[in-house]
């Protein structure tokens, strides 16, 4: 199992997570989260934040999704396609590797417990 980490702009999520789960997502979360990477200090400074915090961080939505191994490059493909107007901040995506997964309920495990 994979687990894909988007970090992405948060006026692209509802879109995002609409092809995700249209293309067969099916677990999924999302957070909100404050991130610092070159995109953001440029946009900051583009819009003159005079708060020193605004100026370093940016609100950025983390989306999660936990997949079998043959679907993770086929949902970054759908991340991405969804969360690319084509400008400097765009996003990240990270796939890493899941290695033990329990559903509490059905005590089901590995790719069952999705």
């Amino acid at each position: 199992m994979k687990e894909i980490k988007a970090y992405i702009r948060p006026m692209v999520l509802d879109s995002v997570i609409l092809h995700s789960e249209n293309a067969g997502a099916r677990v999924s979360t999302v957070i909100r989260v404050d991130a610092r990477g070159a995109g953001v200090e440029k946009f900051a400074v583009e819009h003159r934040l005079f708060n020193m915090y605004a100026a370093k961080y940016s609100a950025v939505a983390k989306l999660e999704i936990v997949c079998g191994d043959n679907d993770a490059g086929r949902f970054a493909g759908v991340i991405r396609k969804g969360a690319h107007p084509g400008a400097t901040g765009d996003g990240r995506i990270f796939i890493t590797d899941i290695g033990f997964a329990l559903n509490i309920r059905n005590t089901r495990t590995g790719e069952e417990a999705l």
